[in-house]
This record gives structure tokens, sequence and C-alpha cells, in this order.
């Protein structure tokens, strides 16, 4: 222990002397006072802690004088308070703009509308009134699918001999209201009409003949005379004749004045009354007879054929389809935010159709429906009738096409 005190006294020391305490400042490190009670051989100068830098604070504009690289829509701006920075920081507060980045609420902007026209589209498709399927009427077998031959004007066209000329039926054919495209078997119905129009003969036959009649009305005036007679009689010699006699004659003229009424009311009502059933029975065998033919109930088009002639048909089985294309109808949807379905309901419509070479056509139409019912999406249905124009052996317009109209209102 003696030995290190010697030692220590002997060696110069660089550092803080003996009893000094060490204390460290932000900037400078200053010595107190430092004792120590280790070998001078191991004796290690104590060096000062590397002061901190410190933190350097810059102030930063804003917006920044550089242009921001990406450009940013332009949407309404919102004033922001001033905001102030804390009472720690040393860079003087200044009130900063913020742009708004909150996306406008465009579910009540109203684009820009006409006030004398509504656009809509929709899709093209023949009324159900234009739409025919021709089907059986009766289970039978389809005997015939071939009709007249007509012109442009719907006439019949006729052989030499003036009979029509018949033509198989083929899809694309133009028929007429009325024209027989074919029929089923018939020929039991066509026995049961030679009957029944024989059975009509008979009773305009018996009604028309009045021998009864006549018969009935000389009896009355045969029975009248003998009466008269008997009544004279007596008027020349008195008591000639008997009451009982002349009671008889009267009773004969009453039974032949009944006679004439009853033959009357025959003829007249009876015999009349059975050539009316006779002509309700031929006309209800024509009915059964024109329900097995094919017969078109509109002007249009054959666009589908289903059987053949010699198949065996069921009650109900489609034959023919027909189409007309000359009234077109387009279904279209209407803001109801807009417009109100009495706003557009029979107005005037112009419809807008491209062509294939690029040309638009024009049609005219009308809004014959608008549905009271609004759908999802804040909409109403309109009907949209259309007025086809034909292009040679076709049309202009043709059912499942998009178009697009203008409601004039």
């Amino acid at each position: 222990m003696y030995n290190t005190l010697i030692l220590l006294s002997l060696l110069p020391l660089s550092g803080p002397e003996a009893g000094e305490y060490l204390t460290i400042s932000a900037n400078s490190a200053t010595v107190l006072s430092v004792e120590t009670t280790t070998n001078a051989d191991e004796q290690i100068p104590v060096l000062p802690p590397e002061p901190k830098p410190e933190p350097k604070r810059q102030t930063v504009a804003y917006p920044p004088d550089k242009p921001v690289a990406k450009t940013q829509p332009v949407l309404p701006t919102v004033a922001v308070p001033p905001i102030t920075t804390s009472a720690t920081t040393t860079a003087p507060s200044s009130p900063i703009t913020v742009a708004s980045v909150a996306e406008p609420n465009t579910a009540f902007a109203q684009p820009e509308q006409d006030s004398n026209a509504v656009r809509v589209t929709g899709i093209l498709e023949v009324p159900k009134r234009n739409h025919v399927i021709l089907a059986a009427a009766y289970q039978s077998v389809l005997t015939s699918l071939k009709t007249e031959q007509r012109d442009t004007q719907g006439h019949i066209v006729t052989d030499a001999d003036g009979q029509p000329v018949l033509i198989p039926i083929v899809e694309g054919m133009r028929v007429f209201k009325d024209q027989i495209l074919g029929g089923f078997d018939d020929r039991e119905l066509q026995c049961n009409l030679e009957i029944s129009e024989c059975k009509l003969d008979v009773a305009v036959a018996e009604r028309e003949k009045k021998i009864e009649v006549e018969y009935a009305a000389w009896g009355y005036r045969v029975a009248e005379a003998e009466l008269q007679m008997l009544r004279e009689t007596n008027k020349l010699h008195e008591k000639a004749i008997t009451q009982i006699e002349i009671n008889k004659a009267i009773l004969a003229l009453q039974q032949a004045d009944a006679n004439l009424r009853l033959q009357k009311y025959t003829l007249e009502e009876v015999k009349t009354r059975e050539v009316v059933a006779s002509e309700k029975e031929v006309a209800k065998i024509k009915v059964l007879i024109n329900l097995r033919k094919l017969i078109a109930p509109i002007d249009g088009m054959i666009v589908k054929i289903d059987k053949a002639e010699g198949e065996w048909l069921r009650e109900g089985d489609p034959v023919l389809e027909i189409m007309q294309l000359n009234t077109l109808r387009a279904k279209c949807k209407v803001n109801a935010k807009y417009y109100t379905p009495d706003m557009v309901d029979g107005k005037n419509v112009t419809v807008l159709m491209p062509m294939v070479n690029g040309h638009i056509e024009e049609f005219p139409g009308k809004v014959v429906f608008a549905h009271p019912k609004v759908e999802a999406g804040n909409l109403f249905e309109v009907f949209i009738e259309v007025e086809n124009r034909p292009s040679g052996h076709s049309w202009l317009l043709q059912p499942g096409r998009d178009v697009s109209a203008i409601i004039h209102l």
C-alpha cells in the first residue's frame, strides 16, 4: 500500500488530480475531482466523451417552390384555419391553405337536359299482335302446305283455264290476310257438310210449301158457307133446319178456323225454325272445316316452317310462324329524376338507325305506353312503335337491332 502511494507521487499525471470529480456538460468536459485506487502502471487517463451534435431544424414553405410532378384534378377548395407550430419550435408560425382531397358528391349532379327532347336507347322487337304462330286445331294429318300464288297487290294469279296457281310454302314468302296456306284431313267434315246442306234444302222447301195452309183455308170457307146456308133456309122456311144441325155447322166452322190457324203457325214458325236450325248446322260444319285450314290472320312474312306435308299432328302443334314487320316496337328506359310518364306518353318520336354504309336513317314513331312503375336505378319503361320501310324483299329495320330515339316533348 505504501509502495503504491510513492509511485503515484513520482509519476506526473496529465489527467485530473487525485481527489477531483469529473463532470460533463453538453459542450465541454470539466474535471472536478477524481478518486482512484488503481495501480500506477494500470492508470488510464480519463477522456471526455464526444459532444452530441445538436439536431438541425429546417423551415419548409408550403406549397414548395418547385412544381409538383404529378398534377391533381382541380377540385373545390376548403379554407382551413391557420395552423401554428408548437411553442418549442423556433420557426415562425404561418397560415397554410390545404386543397381538399375529398371527391365531390355527384349523386345529385344533374347533367345537361334538353327541355324539348328526351334521348333514349332500346332494342327493336315485333309486337305480339304482329307475331302469329299457326297451330293444329285438331289431331289430324297435315295434308297440304300449298297456297295460291299472289301478286304484289294480293290478287290471285290464275292459269289459262282460270284456276288458281298453287305454289308450296317457303320461308320468306309474303302472305296476305285470310290467305289459305294449307290444311288438314277434313274428308269426314266434308261429308257432314253435304248432309247438312241437303237437310237445309228440304227445310226450305217445306217452308215454301203452302198446300196445308191453302187446304185449311178452303175447309174454313166451306164450313162458313154451310152455316150461312142453314141460317138462310130457316129465314125462308121457319124451323126447317133444327137447332142441332145449326150447332153442328157452327162447330164445324170453329174446327176449320182452328185448323187454318194451326197450319199458318206451322208454316211461319215451325218450318222457319227448321230452316234456321239447318242453316246453323251448315255454318257449324263450315267453321270446323276452316279450323282444319291454315289461314293467315295478318299480312306478313313466313319466317319459320315447323312441319311438313303428311305429318301426323296433335292439337296445338305449331306449323307456321308469321311476322308483320311494317311496324316494330322498341323498349326504352327513361330517367325518372327528370321526366314523368305523363310527360312522354303519346309523344312523337324520331328513331335513328345506322345503316351498313354508315348512313343514319330516320324513322317516325310514337310513344304508345309509358309504364307507371319506376324500376331499380330510378328508371321507368316506355314502348315506342316505329314505322318500318321496305328495302327490296326485306325491311330496313330488323327485330333485335339496337336503336336510339329522340322523344319530342
